[in-house]
């Protein structure tokens, strides 16, 4: 997984509470906006190639069963069983389900991104004391400054384990995001 899906998945998962607020505001839509935040997890997932999209569809199709009238043997409801607590406690528990199988995911890749975040701000620190930072900070455009920068860490006899390092922690293009990431962090120093 890639900081950018990382960080999409997780943006998808903070939507959460707004859902759990129209559930207790009874809207008699909730069980349409929990299947809305359950497709769009699953096309995140899907569209990186993540296995977990399977679960999520099979949480939705418990949803779509439900509206559907079809009543869920393994479901504990207190009270009366009409149509719509149905559909609200499936919903219901199709968000639990969800959120537990993104928040797995998101769990194993949150402490590497930690671990890459803590070596990037050390490489960077490093580079700006050797001025390697300020030696392309005039650089044309964005893209073209980091690329020297990393070329220039990694060629860094100081510095090229810890490329190396960060970059077979996340991959390439996150350990550019990471070090982009800690130039502001080191130059401005917030």
């Amino acid at each position: 997984m890639q900081i950018a899906s990382f960080e999409e998945i997780r943006g998808i998962l903070l939507r959460l509470p707004e859902i759990v607020d129209r559930l207790e505001a009874k809207d008699p839509r909730f069980s349409d906006h929990v299947k809305i935040w359950l497709e769009d997890l699953e096309t995140a997932l899907a569209n990186n190639r993540l296995s977990q999209a399977s679960s999520v569809a099979a949480l939705r199709s418990n949803l779509i069963s439900a509206e559907r009238g079809y009543q869920n043997e393994g479901l504990e409801m207190g009270g009366r069983r009409t149509a719509r607590r149905l559909k609200e406690a499936v919903a219901i528990n199709s968000l639990r389900g969800a959120d537990a199988i993104a928040a797995d995911l998101l769990r194993g890749y949150a402490s590497k991104i930690a671990e890459g975040e803590k070596l990037a701000l050390q490489l960077v620190a490093l580079s700006d004391q050797k001025g390697i930072l300020q030696k392309f900070s005039s650089a044309e455009n964005h893209t073209t400054m980091l690329t020297a920068i990393w070329s220039a860490m990694s060629e860094d006899p100081d510095l090229a384990a810890g490329t190396t390092a960060l970059k077979g922690l996340v991959g390439f293009r996150d350990a550019l995001i990471l070090v982009d990431r800690m130039i502001p962090v080191i130059q401005e120093g917030i």
